[in-house]
């Protein structure tokens, strides 16, 4: 069959639903079923987002769900539907463990072979531990990837050669090399290829990696979240004895209000009271009204994820959640920008041979840049070197934030893996130098646990060979490097040393003070987060006990203690003296929108000011010395 249009997404999927229609299952609630003549809301939903992705060209999808929605199973029953559509087809069923693929195998071969011979569905022709053929020559091979890494992980969809791949249970998934293998076995240009991706989400792992790369490749994959309220059997009738103790005779508190009008808005799906109900028993079943006052219906973060209502709610971590997700929301909504200028480093072996590029792809950029810098303004720049506050954080990470009295603004972000201590440094030189612009002043903090000394060092060595002569080029802003930092450095004598900064190696009582003085400045909104990538790091960052980190093996958290140092940075060395100062954001925003005639008005003014005090001063003075002239002349 050709590519897919509209009347070929048509024939097809009304073909499925009266293949459904002959399909008989086994259910968990009522015995021996017909599929399709008990099929549930999300199940339906499923079916008609695939076919919409198939009509757009689209063959990868990525199905992120709540629990006991039917998807394993409509999925399954749609792979057995294409194996026998589409001849000589070559698939494959990939399940986290052999337990469940065995389970699934046994669903599957007994779908096919319960189906009435009048529907003329091709029969089982083989049938082998490996897999099974069909009559039609289509194949379909069952396999588990395995949930932690092994010598054997490569070998996953090796020379598979697949045209369409149920792969379920992606949450249980550890082993990243076998599913890049698995991946390069997908065929590319089969206009009948299929490939389902479906998972619950259990935390930050490699199902939130894929979830989060599919959601930005939009021409490629289609992203499908199906939340609890998706499931039209989950409510609480009237006549339920359960509707006494959750049903809308409690009125909805505000969260409970804010989350069914996000459904609304991103879902288009309508909360009732009898599914309210339902997912209040689901998430805190104990909850009791006391005196006059409603219950609260709070849930832990394993029923959350479990059972969902927004798809930013699905991931969670193990651990008590360290940054609020609606503050984190607010600072998405109110400050976070895709509009920066963006560069690239190219080091040598020596400082006088780096350059600063303008970034060619996202690949090469290091530096995102929000603002430049400003005349007269305060500045800080934290920097945690790779592996600096513990062995598993593998890029370095510098945050240069503007100070006021009442917070401070993310203007600046470097990230990157392929650098070493040498280079890092003179990153941070170039930074200190160009945000040291004219009256300009800036600070560092640097971590010096492991590699942080080195780069310390480096930066003391390079204030010796800029003494002795690295002549300054002729360049301009950020690309200005050795100028900017020979001025930074003159100017200030001990700009390079821990005097006028500020650097420690982080024990576990002074993370937790700094990763909780971090949490307060995001909470109360005075610090201004710019960086999507700053926030997705502090959504996967969770505390158990004095622990606090990124929750998940592969998750980061170098941008957020980057981030942590530079606060600490401002509020121990620069906040006070901007309070006395009043140099407030409103204060240093009126002072900018001043303009060169007011500016000019108020210099005159304050010198004529200073010339009227200076004579009303001498000519005080002047009659002092002749009182004292005149009581001298009467003695």
């Amino acid at each position: 069959m050709a590519g897919w249009t509209r009347q070929k997404r048509l024939a097809v999927e009304q073909a499925f639903y009266a293949y459904l229609d002959r399909c008989i299952i086994d259910s968990k609630e009522d015995g021996e079923i017909v599929l399709g003549q008990h099929l549930y809301a999300s199940q339906r939903s499923a079916i008609t987002m695939v076919f919409d992705g198939l009509e757009q060209d689209i063959h990868d999808f990525f199905i992120l769900k709540s629990r006991q929605l039917g998807l394993s199973t409509i999925t399954r029953a749609l792979t057995v539907f294409f194996l026998g559509l589409h001849k000589g087809l070559k698939g494959a069923l990939v399940f986290d463990t052999s337990e469940h693929k065995e389970d699934a195998r046994e669903e599957l071969v007994n779908m096919i072979r319960a189906l009435p011979e009048s529907l003329k569905f091709p029969s089982i022709k083989k049938d082998n531990r490996a897999g099974l053929t069909l009559e039609n020559n289509s194949k379909i091979l069952f396999m588990s990837a395995g949930v932690r890494q092994s010598v054997t992980s490569g070998t996953l969809g090796r020379s598979a050669g697949l045209s369409l791949a149920h792969c379920s249970e992606m949450c249980s998934w550890s082993n990243a090399e076998g599913l890049e293998a698995f991946k390069n076995a997908l065929a590319q240009t089969n206009p009948n290829r299929l490939y389902i991706w479906e998972s619950t989400a259990r935390g930050f792992n490699q199902w939130f990696d894929m979830w989060k790369e599919a959601r930005k490749d939009t021409e490629h994959c289609k992203c499908i979240f199906l939340g609890w309220w998706s499931h039209d059997a989950q409510r609480i009738e009237h006549a339920d004895k359960d509707w006494a103790l959750y049903g809308d005779h409690i009125a909805p508190s505000p969260e409970e209000i804010r989350k069914i009008q996000q459904v609304k808005e991103l879902y288009g799906v309508d909360i009732t009271p009898e599914q309210l109900a339902w997912v209040r028993k689901k998430y805190d079943p104990t909850a009791r009204a006391e005196g006059d006052t409603d219950p609260t219906f709070e849930a832990n973060t394993t029923r959350i994820q479990e059972q969902p209502w927004l798809e930013e709610e699905a991931f969670q971590q193990t651990g008590a959640i360290f940054f609020g997700s609606e503050k984190l929301t607010d600072q998405t909504n109110k400050h976070a920008s895709k509009k920066f200028h963006g560069y690239m480093f190219l080091t040598g072996q020596e400082f006088v041979d780096m350059r600063v590029l303008k970034a060619e792809n996202t690949k090469s950029l290091e530096l995102k840049v929000w603002e430049d810098p400003a005349e007269d303004a305060e500045y800080v720049i934290g920097v945690d070197p790779a592996y600096g506050e513990n062995e598993h954080n593998d890029r370095s990470s510098i945050q240069v934030l503007r100070c006021y009295a009442d917070g401070i603004d993310q203007v600046a972000e470097y990230n990157f893996t392929m650098i070493n201590t040498r280079q890092l440094a003179w990153v941070v030189a170039a930074l200190l130098g160009w945000y040291s612009k004219g009256t300009s002043r800036v600070r560092y903090i640097l971590e010096l646990n492991g590699p942080g000394t080195a780069v310390f060092n480096e930066l003391r060595s390079l204030r010796h060979q800029i003494d002795n002569g690295y002549p300054p080029l002729e360049e301009s802003g950020l690309k200005n490097i050795f100028r900017n930092v020979s001025q930074y450095i003159y100017s200030r004598p001990d700009s390079m040393g821990a005097g006028y900064n500020l650097h420690f190696k982080t024990t576990t009582h002074l993370k937790v003070t700094i990763m909780e003085r971090l949490r307060d400045f995001v909470s109360n909104g005075m610090f201004h987060i710019r960086s999507f990538e700053l926030l997705d790091e502090m959504k996967t960052i969770a505390r158990d006990g004095d622990s606090i980190k990124a929750d998940g093996s592969t998750k980061h958290d170098d941008r957020v203690l980057a981030a942590a140092f530079a606060v600490h940075c401002w509020e121990e060395k620069s906040r006070k003296q901007l309070v006395i100062q009043k140099r407030t954001r409103e204060a240093e925003a009126a002072r900018k929108r001043l303009s060169i005639t007011d500016q000019v008005f108020l210099f005159n003014q304050n010198t004529l000011e200073m010339h009227f005090r200076q004579k009303s001063s001498v000519r005080q003075m002047e009659q002092r010395l002749a009182v004292r002239q005149a009581w001298r002349g009467r003695r």
